[in-house]
Formats: C-alpha cells, sequence, structure tokens
C-alpha cells in the first residue's frame, strides 16, 4: 500500500515541484503560487479556502467514516537570493529563489492529497486532514497570521505535521529531533550615535565604526564564556553600515544581528548581557547607544507521543536504519505556532543525491533537492497521517 509510486506519479510529482521552483515569490506575495495550489485542488474535487493569512490555502480531505483531525504544513515563499544554479527550471523571477525547499514541501502536500485520492481514502477511511498551505515562513510568521485569521478556531486538530528538507541527510534518510526541533530566535538592533568629522583628526570626534567593531567582538564572549558549554545558542551579526566615504568619520552606524536559543533562561540571560555590554561601549566610547531586542518564532518543540508515532511509521515506509534522531538545529520555524496550538512534530527529510554527497545548505544560491526525496515525503506522510487517525480511532 505504501510502496512505490508509479512512474507516472512521480513524474508528476517532479514536474509540480519544477513549476513551483520556476516562479518563486517572497512572503505575501505568492499570489501565483497559491493559484497554482488551488488549481490542482480543484483537479482532485478537494475543497478548500484561499486568501487565509494573506495568500494562505486551506484544503480538506474528509474521509467517509468518523475519526480524529490532523494537519499537514507546508510553507510555499521563497527567499530573495538569485538562484545560481543552471538548470532548464530556474528561477525566472530576478531576485528571488527556492533555496529552502518550499518548493518541495508544497509539492509534497499536493502529492498526499493525490495519493489519498487515487487510494480512495476519501470513501474508505477515517477521519479528516487539513492541508495547509502557509505563506510567509521565512521571517514574516505566516504560520501565526494564519491561526490569527481564526480560520481554525472550529476545527479541532489533534495533531500538526510538517516536513523540512535537510540537505545534510541523503535521499530516504529522515532526522527527527525526540524533543526540542528548532531554535527560538530575535533580531536585534543596535544604533550607535557619535560624532563625526575629518578622518584625518579623529581626536575631534567620537567614532562609531570603532565602538561597533569594539562591540561585535565583544558580543562573541557572550556565547563562548557565558553561555554554559551543554548548552546552545548563536549571537551573529549580519549587518553593520556606517560612513560614506573613506575620509570621513560618520555620525552613525548600524548593526543587525540575531539571536538563536533553545532554553527561555539562557535567552532572558543573553538579552540581559547584552545590554550591559551596548550600555558599556557608549560609555567607554563616549558614544549614545540603543538596542532594540525583536522577538521572533518560539522554540519548536516536538511532541513525544507524535516522535513516537513518526518514527514508527517511517521505519515501516523507509526501514529503520534510515531513521535517524536529530539533534535541535539553530535555525527558527514558525510551524512551532502551530505546535504550541496542537501540539506537532517537525521531520527532516533528506534530499541530497548519496552518490554526490552533501554539497549545498539551505540558504545557498546553488542548493537544489535530489527529487527522489518528493516521492519519500508523499509515501510517508499519506503513511504518518492516515495511520494517526486509525491509532487514535482505535483508542477511542
Amino acid at each position: 500500500m505504501y510502496g512505490k509510486l508509479s512512474d507516472e506519479f512521480y513524474n508528476w510529482l517532479v514536474e509540480l515541484r519544477r513549476w513551483f521552483h520556476r516562479f518563486p515569490e517572497p512572503a505575501y506575495k505568492e499570489e501565483k503560487t497559491s493559484a497554482k495550489i488551488c488549481e490542482v485542488l480543484d483537479e482532485f474535487n478537494v475543497p478548500f479556502q484561499a486568501g487565509v493569512g494573506g495568500t494562505g490555502v486551506v484544503a480538506k480531505v474528509s474521509a467517509s467514516q468518523p475519526g480524529p483531525m490532523v494537519a499537514f504544513r507546508a510553507d510555499m515563499d521563497a527567499l530573495p537570493l538569485e538562484e545560481k544554479n543552471v538548470i532548464p527550471y530556474k528561477s525566472q523571477n530576478k531576485g528571488f529563489m527556492h533555496a529552502c525547499g518550499h518548493d518541495g514541501h508544497t509539492t509534497i502536500a499536493l502529492g498526499v492529497i493525490r495519493w489519498l485520492m487515487e487510494n480512495r481514502w476519501h470513501e474508505n477511511g477515517s477521519g479528516k486532514i487539513l492541508f495547509i498551505f502557509q505563506p510567509a515562513e521565512e521571517g514574516g510568521a505566516g504560520a501565526r497570521a494564519m491561526l490569527d485569521s481564526g480560520v481554525f478556531n472550529s476545527e479541532p486538530v489533534e495533531a500538526a505535521f510538517s516536513g523540512h528538507m535537510y540537505p545534510e541527510f541523503a535521499v530516504g534518510h529522515i532526522g527527527i529531533a525526540p524533543e526540542i526541533s528548532n531554535a527560538a530566535a530575535d533580531t536585534l538592533f543596535i544604533r550607535l550615535r557619535g560624532k563625526g568629522g575629518h578622518g584625518a583628526h579623529p581626536h575631534h570626534c567620537k567614532d562609531p565604526i570603532v565602538a561597533g567593531a569594539h562591540l561585535v567582538t565583544q558580543l562573541q564572549f557572550l556565547i563562548s564564556r557565558e553561555v554554559p558549554p551543554l548548552e546552545s545558542a548563536v549571537l551573529s551579526i549580519g549587518r553593520f553600515q556606517a560612513g560614506t566615504a573613506s575620509n570621513i568619520i560618520p555620525e552613525d552606524a548600524v548593526l543587525e544581528g540575531t539571536l538563536r536559543t533553545l532554553q527561555p533562561d539562557i535567552r532572558k540571560q543573553i538579552i540581559k548581557r547584552l545590554e550591559e555590554l551596548v550600555k558599556g561601549v557608549a560609555r567607554s566610547c563616549g558614544i549614545r547607544a540603543t538596542l532594540e531586542v525583536k522577538k521572533g518564532y518560539p522554540v519548536l518543540i516536538n511532541d513525544s507521543e507524535l516522535v513516537k508515532h513518526t518514527v514508527t511509521c517511517a521505519g515501516e515506509v523507509l526501514g529503520a536504519d534510515k531513521v535517524h534522531s536529530g539533534l535541535p538545529r539553530m535555525g527558527a520555524e514558525d510551524f512551532a505556532y502551530f505546535c504550541q496550538k496542537w501540539g506537532g512534530i517537525m521531520v527532516g527529510l533528506g534530499c541530497h543525491d548519496p552518490l554526490k554527497g552533501f554539497q549545498y545548505g539551505l540558504h545557498s544560491p546553488y542548493f537544489n533537492i535530489d527529487e527522489r526525496a518528493l516521492e519519500v515525503g508523499t509515501r510517508l506522510f499519506a503513511h504518518v497521517l492516515t495511520q494517526y487517525i486509525e491509532r487514535k480511532k482505535r483508542k477511542l
């Protein structure tokens, strides 16, 4: 029942994923992507609601017999990145690329729907499955926007599932964190104001660039010397902007960065010390400084019951030797909002060609997947979703 898909089915998945890959769209502007999803849903006569949380789409496949409801989420936005792959289905939207595998996630969700319909699950199965095609995962909190829309208020979802491409794993393998899957994320905004002047007369100035450089160096000690060695945290400055010419000491400097943590107390500790360091640099360099911390996605925690269920199902579909227990990842995921509401699990899908090995990671302009991951994801989640409903029904 959960064996290999037909060649026609697999080719359909590949063609569909390549269509999404050619037309990447950024957060809350996934109009063409949403329209394509709705077109496919219409072909399968699956009811859906579009425009949820902006450009999101929610589809429902209902079986003839009563039973629990589960949800499967697929994010669909792309990154502001120029693709450098030389492939026939290269991005046609300049400056945007599916470099995080969301084209594959969307395709797998539609593949599961096709599998359900072709295997007549809606006639012979039990329960309901919501398919959530979510916008704006890449920093736009599309999951929260969909939840805030109120569409799910009357939906008694018992568990939420999602998959994400993990290029570190070979296709056919998966990784599941037993508890914490993804880190919480905060964005840092630091503004330094000094006194500008001629580069040849620094003694008449208060240099915000020197202050900022000193601060960047100090920030790294927060992780290496103040976070316990067995805990994990990341603090990276990704933007340092100041100045207009080589011989002018500017008035201002702006630093922006990201803080990733797995534990609330570690987050609180780092932010407290960050505030102290910013104030200290301001005093020692004779400048003014402000720090703003914008709270981002929460920690994504996999539900222990869903971990056991998914590991069992994955062993049945892929083989137990292909199922790996993973460590938390410091990348953030707004699927965490669905997990907070319903309880959920994020599954990492291996997507590199085992003959080539790992080459490029997520968010690389050269990122691509071994498209056999589409079939693996379709078969895996069809089994995981339907078997969860059956097992829950047997307990009722």
